[in-house]
Order: structure tokens, then C-alpha cells, then sequence
């Protein structure tokens, strides 16, 4: 071999080398912590019992070239959560898998570290674990016998999709139990054997409940309505949705479904788990969204909501439903559809109204004085064509109403315009009328 040959074999193994290195960083970085699309902890049971073996694991798209550490935590005492050591530690690994027994009574929770190739973290913690004897499943005095009573109770409706059962666990909780003001109480306990709690105890509730009957479920943490806060997401038939049991049962109020069913973005109106204990999976249907699914009328502005309540009164619809889908976190939906109703009312004859709500949806209960023999017209054009044929053929008395958006409208001055301009056209001869500002009854008298 010539030294030519060898010197240009050198150049090429070199040049493949130095190929190789450029593509190994890009290969060694792997996928970033904190671009993980959700990460969240989760167990083979809801509630422990002593001396049967939990598995936990982390859940995340792809565990590839990630590494897991686990830590157990664990105090005797099931009402504070400030006293809490650790018992139980698995060293980071590529397992996002840990199994453990707890062996006491009390109370638990699992922390988890997940850390890439670049040595970013991401903690992860996950709820508190309730722990009991296995003679507590067969007890109803205890939350393992309530929860199993509850479930039992679910099971005897024969509910068959994934919407209705957790539909039925939200309504057994706002139904069954009121918001503790005393804010003592937040263990599930509270809501299930007590009757109150705080959100802690009702979302910790929810999640027990449903993962009793075979649902997913995720215990959130973050803030809401400036205070700190618990809520839940539900994964039904495959697909995530917010819920929020708390709000949906106010102190003072009637139970509500405001916050079942949400989407992310929906949610985030006035939920914040930025600092929270997970990275929460997508949730962006509203297939379970229980409004939409009773019949409210979506919108997403003060116009829309115009729109929506025009076309509902135009036909005569007396219970109105309406949700508000808008970004603004303040958003009055009830003090809106108030002053629509203020402004625009009369012109659908309605008498009497009730209105009812909650942040951000609201109900309209309307009682229409008569109407019939009334033609609808929106502008003078619209009048011409609705009262043609009955003064062609000579009708002593016409009834009209006024359907437009024009402000300050005045229905007596139009009138009196237009019958002085136009009486001679239908050989008119006297005329006289009553009036509401959208609505009028016209006697006539013609000529030969």
C-alpha cells in the first residue's frame, strides 16, 4: 500500500470519527425533564392496608434514558401531615417501578425524583395514603367500608359509561357532605364519614371513590380563587377532564356542575398547578362536559351571550341554560345575561324572569305574557312587508312586534310616522294605538 493510499485512508477514518462525535452529544442528551408532556405518580390501590404490597409507578410517555428514585414517607398520625419520615427509599434507577408494604397504620405519601442525561430533575410527589386493617373493608364506620358501600350503591345503577359513574361519585359527594368552614377537616374522612370537609378531603374523596370503581383519577394541588387548592382529573372512556368538587358544592348554595368536565384551558380561567405535585396529561375534550351535555348554550363573550339568548327567547324556550367558554377569569356570566335581559326582554314579551348561576354558567327561568297574533318586524322595511296584506284587506285591528337591536327604538313615534305617511296607501281613514316600547295594537277605520 502506497503512502498516499494510507494517508488518504487516514483523512477518511478521521473525518468518520469526528461524524461520530457530532451526532453522539445529540444522542447522549435524550429527552429534557422539563419537556416531558405529563409525569405523574401513580398506585396500584387508592387507600393502603396493612401488610398487602402496593406498586407504584411513574408515569410518563417514554421512560427511555430516564432515571427513577422513590422515597416513602410515612406518619402514624392520619389528621397531620407535618411530622412525616422516611421509610422506604429506592435509588435511582432506569425502573420508574417501586412496590413496597406498608406494614402500619396511618398515613403515607411517595415522592419521586425522575432525572435525564443531563442530570435535570423533576420531583414528583403524590397524594396522601390512608392506611388500615383488613377488617376495615367490611366495616361502614371506617373509610375503606364507606367507600365499599358507596361503590356498591354506584354498582346498583347499572351506570355503563365511564361519564355517568363519575357523575354519580361527584354528585354522592356535593350532595352528601358541605364545605367545612371551620377548615379542620382534610382528610377524606371528613366528606365520607363525617359530612364536611375542606377541598383536601373532598378531591382526596373523589379520588378513593373512583379508583374504587375502576376509574382513573389524578389528585391535583396548586391555588384557586387566591387560596391553596385540591382538585381532580378524570380519565374517562381514554380521554382526560377537569373536576373540581369543591366548587361545585358552595358554601350557603345549591350543589352545581360548573367545574365538571373542563377542559385545560377552560380550567386554567381560574386553577393554577404551575407549582403543583405532577405534570398533568392533556385534557382537551368536552365530551364529559356535563353543561354542554344537559343542553347549555355555549359562549364566549358578552355578544355571544346576546346570541345565544336571542335565539332561545325568539323560541319561546322557558328554561335557558348557558355556559361561559371565554378566557376571562372575571367574567360575570349572571350580572351579563341580567342586563341583556334588562335591555332586551320586552321585545320577546317576556313578563317575568328569574335568573340563577354560578361563576361562570346560569340559568334563566322566563315567563312570556301572551303573544300570539303578534307579527315580528325588525326595521321599517320588515314592518311595511309584515302589515301589507292585513291593511290590503282592510283588518280593523293589527298587532305588531318590535324584534330589532336598534337603541332607544321608540315605538310610538314610530308609529305615528309611519300610519301619518302611509294611511292614504290603504285608504285609512282614522286610526288610533296602545303600545309598550316593543309592542303595539293598532285599530283602524277605512274608507271606501
Amino acid at each position: 500500500m502506497s503512502i498516499c493510499d494510507r494517508s488518504r485512508r487516514a483523512r477518511l477514518a478521521l473525518l468518520a470519527a469526528l461524524l461520530l462525535l457530532a451526532l453522539l452529544p445529540g444522542q447522549a442528551q435524550g429527552q429534557s425533564v422539563r419537556e416531558l408532556e405529563y409525569a405523574y405518580l401513580k398506585t396500584s390501590a387508592a387507600y393502603f392496608v396493612a401488610g398487602e404490597r402496593v406498586r407504584a409507578e411513574v408515569a410518563v410517555p417514554d421512560a427511555g434514558g430516564l432515571r427513577f428514585e422513590f422515597i416513602l414517607f410515612y406518619t402514624p398520625d392520619r389528621e397531620q401531615t407535618g411530622h412525616f419520615v422516611g421509610v422506604g427509599r429506592q435509588e435511582a434507577s432506569p425502573s420508574n417501578a417501586f412496590s413496597f408494604t406498608p406494614e402500619d397504620r396511618g398515613q403515607y405519601f411517595l415522592q419521586a425524583h425522575v432525572f435525564d442525561e443531563e442530570h435535570r430533575t423533576l420531583k414528583l410527589e403524590s397524594e396522601p395514603f390512608y392506611c388500615y386493617g383488613r377488617e376495615d373493608e367490611d366495616n361502614p364506620g371506617t373509610l375503606p367500608g364507606r367507600v365499599r358501600q358507596i361503590a356498591r350503591a354506584m354498582q346498583a345503577e347499572n351506570l355503563r359509561t365511564d361519564y355517568e359513574k363519575a357523575l354519580w361519585m361527584h354528585d354522592a359527594l356535593t350532595q352528601g357532605a358541605e364545605y367545612d368552614e371551620s377548615y379542620t377537616e382534610h382528610s377524606p374522612e371528613g366528606v365520607l364519614l363525617r359530612g364536611t370537609g375542606v377541598c383536601e378531603s373532598y378531591a382526596l374523596a373523589y379520588q378513593i371513590l373512583l379508583r374504587e370503581i375502576g376509574l382513573e383519577s389524578l389528585y391535583v394541588t396548586g391555588s384557586s380563587r387566591g387560596v391553596s387548592h385540591a382538585w381532580n382529573l378524570v380519565r374517562m372512556d381514554g380521554e382526560w377532564a377537569w373536576v373540581d368538587v369543591t366548587w361545585d358544592d358552595p358554601v350557603g348554595g345549591e350543589e352545581g356542575y360548573d367545574y365538571f368536565g373542563l377542559t385545560t384551558g377552560l380550567l386554567s380561567r381560574d386553577h393554577d398547578w404551575s407549582y403543583g405535585n405532577l405534570v398533568p396529561p392533556p385534557a382537551d375534550t368536552l365530551r364529559f362536559n356535563y353543561l354542554l351535555n344537559n343542553g347549555a348554550r355555549p359562549f364566549s363573550d358578552e355578544a355571544g351571550l346576546g346570541a345565544q339568548l336571542e335565539d332561545a327567547l325568539r323560541q319561546k324556550e322557558s328554561e335557558i341554560l348557558y355556559a361561559y367558554h371565554g378566557p376571562d377569569r372575571f367574567f360575570d356570566a349572571m350580572g351579563a345575561a341580567a342586563q341583556w335581559m334588562k335591555e332586551n326582554g320586552s321585545r320577546h314579551f317576556v313578563s317575568a324572569y328569574q335568573l340563577s348561576g354560578f361563576d361562570y354558567s346560569g340559568e334563566l327561568t322566563i315567563t312570556y305574557a301572551p303573544s300570539e297574533g303578534y307579527l315580528p318586524f325588525a326595521d321599517e322595511a320588515g314592518f311595511a312587508r309584515a302589515v301589507d296584506g292585513l291593511l290590503s284587506s282592510k283588518s280593523p285591528q293589527v298587532k305588531v312586534q318590535y324584534t330589532g337591536t336598534e337603541p332607544g327604538f321608540d315605538m310610538g313615534r314610530f308609529l305615528g310616522d309611519w300610519l301619518s305617511e302611509r294611511a292614504g296607501d290603504y285608504a285609512i281613514v282614522s286610526y288610533r294605538y296602545s303600545y309598550t316600547p316593543y309592542a303595539a295594537e293598532i285599530t283602524l277605520e277605512y274608507g271606501p
